[in-house]
């Protein structure tokens, strides 16, 4: 009778479970075309949603006590956090409040909007005394805008800036936005005096009962532990490619390299012209060479032979519809391809022409950044080397630049209009030396004018070679190949020591490649290299490395899987990120609560990598032998810090918006697909109630599948989905 009980509590638990899970992935999608404000009210904000979780924890707990699980003090206080992070939601949901409040210098308000329009009193006054936009050195680009208000019965003015919340009498306030003018600043408000204490408190147990779970005794941890270092046994198999030439009228390629060296303003930053340069030419042909030429060649070649550069065919165009528009054969066009005999550009107003389908606007936007990237090259936009003092700020001005300050000297004023001038003279009638010279005068008045905010000849130095490596797609195409064929190697019948060796010196050699890569882009932008998608697959790709030197010696089977996943990640993203840009970091990705929570989920995308590679090597077993028994038992093993450090990476993402917006969990698409992925692999760590997932090529088959919600976590909504999330 206590069976049948227990039974059906797992078919009620189980089905209310699943419809959860298809209900959030379901409202990611319809967000896409109905808004978020839909979602909101219709899914997110109903009472029939809330009830469903709401059965589920009372479904699950009840579960949990029939079965006397609260004799195991680590399950009962893992599954219990849940709940109290549940029940710290739903008090949220009922007793907070939020809004805007619009603030002008020497105003008072005492009131605020909230989301639904409405005007909420606030128990005090509030007056913005001053406001202040902080700029990156050198630069235009808004590093933090700080609102300096005073409370009425206070004196001191609090200071509210990004990731520097003001409280008051149970209210936050963070800073959202300015008004044009500089003398205004926009709030957001926040009221939430119950919940985020019980969420918090249910954070806190969650990561207790994980590092409980993880260290008992009588964890299934241990026994799966023995089984996995069992000493191993010592299959698959791959291929290559690539090359190309040079063209047109070229300069000199000491020339080119020495110029690419100047410090230029360039995307909001001081760098290298370099930097600017490969940018310029990855955006149009989608690699940083050219022919055999390198992006400084043509960048400089350009900007001097530019009549004869326009009909190369150095711009990509993908789509065979914006091929058929520009009528051209092939994939490759010419800059006077998109203009007709007349002179007028062919894709004019096609992007925002709504009776195109999407996916062709898409594509015709595409083609068309690429125009802009080169109408913004003959604007000289990319060429602003020469900084001048402008009161307390530093302007960097293009050659040639109208825009100069009326009380610039004679001799400087020459000096920027026409010291290009006398470059491409000198380079037209071959004089290396004189063209060195100039570039040599260029780079002593950058330090003269803006010595003291350039980048060090060392920085400059690094960023070009961290320019060289990340254009460089062969060395990635080299590892995928070489870890794919060590992979066979491994798995063969009879391994030989010396190709263990070369093993071994690959992966450290990958390693290193990797931490200089990662190091190069920590050291150009100024922080932790974790803030998009380009970063955190790099760093997906170093965690998996280390990850695999760690772990060799146990489990000896990752010195095979984990180099392939490495790889990968790798390649994903150096392809799909095509010319991931180095820019000043948005002022709320500062926080340091940020890298711990890319960390911890790159880590546990690292492991879950890992463990559908396994997957696919014990699916393509004929039969269950001892080494696939090893290696479930490793997979199940790598389960838990899997589930674990996602767990981890989801509430120090929470508790990171809280921080930067005022609210822990907003159901954005990225939110939604990690609660789903947690949820997901979270099923067979309960193999004593589902009884399926016992079964070794049930257990495969499952985690195998669970990849896919990954995939969407990581790709899917950033390709296919809306959201807040656009830089990760």
């Amino acid at each position: 009778m206590q069976s049948l009980i227990c039974n059906k509590y797992i078919v009620l638990i189980n089905t209310l479970y699943t419809l959860l899970v298809v209900c959030m992935g379901f409202s990611t999608v319809v967000e896409k075309f109905c808004g978020r404000s839909y979602v909101s009210e219709v899914i997110y904000g109903s009472w029939w949603f809330a009830a469903l979780w709401g059965l589920t924890a009372a479904a699950s707990m009840l579960y949990l006590v029939r079965k006397k699980v609260f004799r195991r003090f680590s399950v009962m206080l893992l599954h219990t956090s849940f709940v109290v992070i549940l029940t710290g939601a739903l008090t949220t949901r009922l007793t907070s409040s939020e809004g805007t409040l619009h603030l002008r210098k020497g105003e008072a308000a005492s009131s605020f909007t909230d989301n639904s329009g409405a005007a909420c009193p606030l128990p005090f006054a509030v007056i913005l005394k001053d406001f202040e936009i902080v700029r990156y050195p050198g630069t235009d680009a808004v590093m933090d805008y700080k609102a300096h208000i005073v409370v009425d019965g206070t004196e001191e003015a609090m200071c509210i800036s990004m990731n520097n919340i003001g409280k008051v009498s149970g209210y936050r306030f963070y800073q959202s936005s300015y008004d044009a003018d500089a003398r205004g600043t926009v709030l957001l408000v926040a009221s939430d005096p119950y919940g985020i204490a019980v969420t918090y408190t249910g954070y806190l147990l969650l990561l207790a009962g994980l590092i409980l779970t993880m260290f008992s005794k009588h964890s299934r941890l241990r026994r799966l532990l023995r089984i996995a270092m069992r000493p191993a046994l010592p299959v698959l198999v791959m291929f290559l490619s690539c090359g190309q030439a040079r063209g047109g009228e070229t300069v000199d390629k000491e020339i080119a390299d020495e110029m690419a060296g100047i410090a230029v303003l360039y995307n909001g930053r001081i760098c290298p012209l370099n930097t600017a340069a490969t940018d310029f030419v990855t955006k149009l042909c989608g690699k940083s060479r050219w022919q055999g030429l390198s992006a400084n060649e043509i960048f400089l070649s350009w900007t001097i032979f530019y009549t004869g550069w326009e009909d190369k065919r150095i711009i990509k165009v993908k789509d065979k519809e914006v091929q058929k528009l520009l009528g051209i054969e092939g994939r490759w066009a010419c800059v006077r391809d998109f203009y007709t005999s007349q002179n007028e550009y062919k894709l004019k107003d096609m992007v925002s022409d709504v009776s195109l389908s999407e996916s062709a606007r898409k594509a015709i936007r595409e083609a068309d950044e690429k125009v802009q990237v080169i109408t913004m090259f003959y604007n000289s936009e990319l060429l602003r080397i020469f900084p001048l003092s402008n009161h307390a700020a530093i302007e960097w001005h293009k050659p040639g630049s109208t825009a100069l300050p009326k009380d610039v000297g004679e001799a400087e004023f020459q000096f920027i209009n026409h010291a290009m001038d006398h470059l491409v003279m000198s380079i037209l009638s071959h004089d290396v030396k004189k063209a060195k010279d100039i570039i040599a005068k260029i780079r002593l008045y950058q330090k003269e004018k803006a010595g003291d905010i350039l980048p060090s000849r060392a920085a400059m130095q690094a960023e070009m070679l961290y320019n060289r490596l990340q254009s460089a797609v062969w060395p990635v195409v080299a590892s995928l190949l070489s870890s794919l064929l060590f992979c066979v190697m491994f798995f063969s019948a009879r391994p030989m020591s010396r190709t263990g060796v070369c093993h071994t010196v690959f992966n450290l050699s990958l390693t290193v490649y990797i931490t200089v890569l990662a190091g190069l882009r920590w050291w150009i932008s100024g922080h932790v290299p974790m803030s998009n998608g380009f970063e955190t697959m790099l760093f997906m790709s170093w965690i998996s490395m280390l990850l695999t030197l760690l772990l060799t010696s146990p489990f000896p089977v990752i010195k095979a899987f984990g180099p392939v996943v490495s790889s990968f990640c790798l390649l994903v993203a150096v392809l799909a990120s095509g010319s991931p840009q180095v820019t000043q970091l948005m002022p709320v990705l500062q926080s340091p609560l940020l890298a711990v929570h890319v960390f911890f989920v790159m880590m546990s995308y690292s492991i879950i990598a890992v463990m559908t590679l396994i997957a696919v090597r014990c699916l393509s077993l004929r039969r269950f032998t001892s080494e696939a028994e090893r290696m479930t038992a490793l997979s199940q093993l790598l389960l838990y810090p899997a589930v674990a450090f996602l767990a981890v990476g989801i509430f120090t993402g929470a508790v990171w918006a809280n921080v930067s917006w005022g609210s822990y969990w907003s159901w954005d698409p990225k939110e939604t697909w990690a609660l789903i992925t947690l949820m997901v692999y979270a099923v067979p760590l309960h193999q004593s109630s589902l009884w399926q997932s016992r079964k070794p090529q049930s257990y495969h088959w499952f985690v195998l599948l669970s990849f896919l919600s990954v995939l969407m976590t990581y790709f899917g909504v950033n390709h296919f989905l809306s959201g807040m999330h656009s830089y990760a």
